[in-house]
């Protein structure tokens, strides 16, 4: 057990809170390692035991932050409404969680960012939970449909491709300051009427 009495992953979920403060106060470019075991009463090589660079600590403050999305959208998942608008509902939740990250997080979002462009396995694991949830989703919609299962595959990656603008972090960014929702609702209307799942 560290000096702290706390145990490894107290150690972990500690530091990667106290990194997430960091990154407020002073930019996520201003953030050490040192400053971080500091505060948690450790030494820099203890802290080296959880997060091999500041590289790896900034991935874990994204990781968490990407659960907490998929959580959410599970949620949406098992709303007991239509599946359609559980499609709706989820497409809507996935951009809303973006655009409030970078509005009201933005230092964090830029690690968030930085951490994707180089296609870390987290970001990887996040895609393939986003994509099983939407095959989840098609499923159902097919079903309602009396289609029963079979491109629910296909269907989620065309969804996916079809909506990159309104949750890729670069484009997100970029369109900020513009109302999208209007537009991606029209995008995924018009992509569940090709794939024949809206009248």
């Amino acid at each position: 057990m560290p000096r702290t009495g706390l145990s490894a992953a107290e150690i972990t979920e500690k530091a990667i809170d106290t990194t997430m403060g960091k990154m407020r106060q002073i930019g996520f470019a201003k953030v050490r390692l040192t400053d971080i075991a500091r505060e948690l009463g450790l030494s820099h090589a203890a802290l080296y035991a959880h997060f091999k660079d500041k590289t790896a600590l900034f991935d874990a403050v994204s990781e968490r932050w990407l659960r907490e999305i998929e959580a959410h959208l599970e949620s949406v998942c098992r709303q007991p409404v239509e599946p359609l608008e559980k499609i709706e509902a989820w497409c809507l939740a996935l951009h809303r969680a973006k655009v409030a990250k970078v509005l009201h997080d933005p230092e964090l979002y830029k690690a968030f960012d930085l951490s994707t462009a180089v296609q870390k396995p987290f970001a990887a694991r996040h895609m393939e939970n986003l994509h099983r949830q939407l095959v989840g989703l098609f499923n159902e919609a097919r079903a309602a449909r009396g289609l029963g299962e079979g491109d629910a595959e296909a269907m989620a990656q065309v969804l996916t491709e079809a909506l990159m603008a309104f949750h890729h972090p670069k484009l997100v960014a970029q369109f900020l300051q513009d109302d999208r929702e209007p537009l991606l609702l029209r995008v995924l209307d018009s992509v569940l009427r090709g794939l024949g799942l809206k009248a």
